[in-house]
C-alpha cells in the first residue's frame, strides 16, 4: 500500500515510523514545505521515499494522510485535489473535525473518499526530530467518516490504526468536536492561562524559586507550539467558549467562597472522586480493548 504523508512534524514523522514498523505492507512517501524537515525524516526512517513536490507526493498514493497545521489543510486539499488517484482515501491528524470535513467537501475529488482523522496522542514537542515510533501505542484514534463514507475505505483505515497499535474510534465530527473541546482544548487553555498569570506578574522572579512539581505538571500544555494551538481555538471556538464560561463561573464563585469549609470540601472531594473513577475506568478499558477491533459511538445520524 502506497501512503503518502504531509507534513513531518511530530505527528506525521510518529505516524511514518510506526507504518514503518508494523507488520503492514506499506511503502510510505513523505512531503513538506521544509525541506530540512524531508531530509531529518529520511535520516531518521520515518519514510522511505521523499518527495519534494506535492503533485508527486499524491499521484500513486493509496492513503494521504495531512499532517500539516490545521489552518494549512484547506490549501493542501485544493492543491493535491487534481492529482488523486481514484479511489483514494485522504485523511488527516487535526485535532478539530467539522471545519476539515467542510473543506473536504470543498476541495476534494467525489472520486476519493475522506475519513477525518485525530489520534489522542502527542507530546509539548513538535518537529520530525521529537517523532516516536511508540507515539499511538494504546492511543484512541478518532476516525469521523460520514453517511458518504465507502465501508471498505473506512475498514481499511481502521486496520491501518489497528496496525500502529492504536484503538480506533468512530464518531461524528460535531461528537469529536464537542468531547475534545472539553477534555483537550480546554487543558491546554487553562494551562495557558496559568503560565501567563504567573509569569507576566512582576513577583515572578522571586515565586519562580517555590514553583516545583504540581506548578510543572499544570503548565506542560503551555508549552505546546502555540500556532497549533491558535488554530484550534479559532477551528473549535464554538465548542470551546461554553467550556471556558462555565469554568470562569466556577472559577469566580469559588473565589467567593473560600471561607466555607463546606462548600470547598465538597467541591474538593467531588473532584477527586471523579478523576479516580476516570483513571479506573481508563485502566479497566485499556486493559480489555487491546485488539483491532474498532470502538463506536453510536450516532443515529451516522450511517455507514
Amino acid at each position: 500500500m502506497n501512503i503518502s504523508i504531509i507534513g513531518l512534524g511530530l505527528i506525521g514523522g510518529s505516524l511514518g515510523l510506526a507504518l514503518r514498523e508494523s507488520s503492514i505492507d506499506v511503502v510510505v512517501t513523505g512531503w513538506d514545505r521544509d525541506p530540512a524537515a524531508i531530509t531529518a525524516a529520511l535520516e531518521r526512517g520515518a519514510i522511505d521515499h521523499p518527495a519534494f513536490k506535492l503533485r508527486e507526493a499524491v499521484r500513486d498514493a493509496d492513503l494521504v494522510v495531512v499532517a500539516t497545521p490545521v489552518m494549512v489543510v484547506q490549501a493542501i486539499f485544493k492543491q493535491i485535489a487534481a492529482d488523486l488517484k481514484p479511489g483514494a482515501i485522504v485523511s488527516d491528524v487535526s485535532s478539530t473535525k467539522a471545519q476539515i470535513a467542510d473543506w473536504a467537501r470543498e476541495s476534494l475529488p467525489p472520486h476519493v473518499s475522506f475519513i477525518g482523522g485525530h489520534p489522542m496522542a502527542g507530546s509539548e514537542r513538535h518537529g520530525v526530530v521529537n517523532a516516536r515510533v511508540d507515539l499511538f501505542n494504546s492511543a484512541v484514534y478518532c476516525l469521523t467518516p460520514d453517511d458518504r463514507t465507502a465501508p471498505e475505505a473506512l475498514a481499511t483505515l481502521e486496520a491501518l490504526v489497528a496496525g500502529i497499535g492504536a484503538r480506533p474510534l468512530c464518531l461524528s465530527a460535531s461528537e469529536h468536536d464537542a468531547y475534545v473541546a472539553a477534555v483537550s482544548h480546554l487543558p491546554f487553555v487553562l494551562s495557558a492561562a496559568l503560565a501567563q498569570i504567573t509569569t507576566q506578574d512582576p513577583r515572578w522572579p522571586e515565586m519562580s524559586a517555590l514553583a516545583a512539581t504540581g506548578y510543572r505538571d499544570l503548565t506542560r500544555l503551555a508549552s505546546g507550539d502555540p500556532v497549533m494551538h491558535r488554530d484550534i481555538c479559532l477551528t473549535n471556538a464554538a465548542a470551546i467558549q461554553p467550556w471556558l464560561r462555565d469554568m470562569a463561573g466556577l472559577l469566580n464563585s469559588l473565589a467567593d467562597r473560600l471561607d466555607d469549609a463546606h462548600e470547598l470540601h465538597a467541591l474538593f472531594d467531588s473532584a477527586k472522586q471523579g478523576r479516580d473513577a476516570w483513571l479506573h475506568e481508563r485502566q479497566r478499558t485499556t486493559e480489555q480493548e487491546r485488539k483491532p477491533d474498532a470502538l463506536r459511538v453510536p450516532d443515529p445520524a451516522l450511517s455507514i
